[in-house]
C-alpha cells in the first residue's frame, strides 16, 4: 500500500473508531458498486449494512459509459496497537463516453492518462486494472505511475469489451464477435455456438459461470438478453439487458424493459430488486 493510501486509511479509521458502536459495526469488508443511470451519471455503493448508492457524477458534466467496481477494506481497531484500518483499495474506474477514464479516489472520479478514446474499463484489485483503448487494444493501469500503459492486443481483432475475473484473468469480446481468453501467456479464442445469428454485447465472469450479453436473431426478449456459456452453447439465463458479478459473487443485472437493478446473492434463489436504485433507469452495473 502507498503511504498516502496507509494515511488515507489511518485518517477514515480513527474517524470511524471515534464514533458510536452502531456506526463502526456498519462498516465491513465489502465490494464497490458503480452504476450508470440512463442519463450517465455514475451511482458508487459499499456493500455494508448502509448498502447507500451515492451520486457521483463525472466532472465537467461527461456522460459515463462503462464502470468497474473494486473492494473497500476494513478493520475495526481493539487496541492502541491495533488501531483498525477502512479504505478504498483504488480499483474502481469508469470510462465516459467521449473516451476519457477515470478513478474512484478521495470520493470523487480524478482523471487518468494513458488510454484514450476508451469504450470499457475491468478490474480485479489494483493490480488487475485494463482499459479498452480506441484502437481496440488494452492498457494496463500502473498503479504507481498512476497511468494506463502497454499495449495488448489480439492478432487482427479489435477489442470491444472485457472482464477481469478472479485472480486477473482477462476474458475479451472482439469486434468480429469472437470470445477470447488470455491465459497469461496468449489469447486464447472460446467456443461461442452462433454463428451470425448473434452479436456479442457485454460479458461478465463470476461465481464459475461466463454471462454473455448478446442479441440473438429472432429472440422475442428485446434488443439483448443475458445467457450463460455451456460447452460453446448459448443458454438463457434471462430477459436482462446488463449483468456483472462482484468480487463475493453477488450477481446484478439490469431488467431488459423497465431497466431496474436487480441483485441475487450467493443461497438466493430468486433476484431482488434493489429499491434504492428502483427511481431510476439504470443503463449499465460494474461490480
Amino acid at each position: 500500500m502507498k503511504i498516502k493510501h496507509i494515511a488515507q486509511a489511518l485518517i477514515i479509521a480513527s474517524t470511524t473508531l471515534s464514533s458510536t458502536g452502531v456506526l463502526a459495526e456498519g462498516y465491513t469488508n465489502s465490494p464497490v458498486r458503480v452504476a450508470i443511470d440512463h442519463q450517465g451519471i455514475l451511482y458508487v455503493q459499499k456493500d455494508d449494512s448502509f448498502g447507500v448508492w451515492h451520486r457521483q457524477a463525472l466532472p465537467y458534466g461527461q456522460k459515463a459509459l462503462a464502470a468497474s467496481g473494486g473492494y473497500f477494506h476494513y478493520h475495526f481497531g481493539t487496541s492502541p496497537e491495533d488501531p483498525g484500518y477502512a479504505y478504498y483499495e483504488g480499483a474502481t474506474f469508469s470510462v465516459s463516453e467521449s473516451g476519457n477514464a477515470f478513478r474512484y479516489k478521495d470520493n470523487n472520479w480524478q482523471p487518468v492518462t494513458g488510454c484514450w478514446g476508451a469504450t470499457d474499463v475491468s478490474s480485479f484489485t489494483v493490480a488487475h486494472v485494463y482499459c479498452v483503448n480506441g484502437d481496440g487494444t488494452l492498457k494496463k493501469f500502473n498503479d504507481a505511475t498512476e497511468n494506463f500503459e502497454g499495449n495488448y492486443r489480439i492478432d487482427n481483432e479489435v477489442i470491444t469489451k472485457i472482464d477481469v475475473a478472479l485472480g486477473g484473468v482477462i476474458w475479451a469480446i472482439t469486434e468480429s464477435d469472437k470470445l477470447y481468453k488470455f491465459n497469461g501467456i496468449r489469447w486464447e479464442q472460446q467456443s461461442v455456438a452462433c454463428a451470425k445469428l448473434c452479436t456479442l454485447k457485454d460479458i461478465a465472469v463470476g461465481s464459475g459461470q461466463v454471462y454473455l450479453v448478446a442479441s440473438v436473431y429472432g429472440s422475442n426478449d428485446g434488443p439483448q438478453s443475458v445467457y450463460t456459456l455451456n460447452d460453446g452453447e448459448l443458454v438463457k439465463f434471462g430477459a436482462f439487458y446488463n449483468i456483472d458479478v462482484d468480487r463475493e459473487g453477488v450477481i446484478w443485472a439490469i431488467s431488459n424493459y423497465t431497466r431496474t437493478l436487480f441483485y441475487k446473492r450467493p443461497g438466493m434463489s430468486e433476484f431482488a430488486e434493489d429499491t434504492q436504485m428502483s427511481q431510476r433507469v439504470s443503463s449499465n452495473i460494474g461490480g
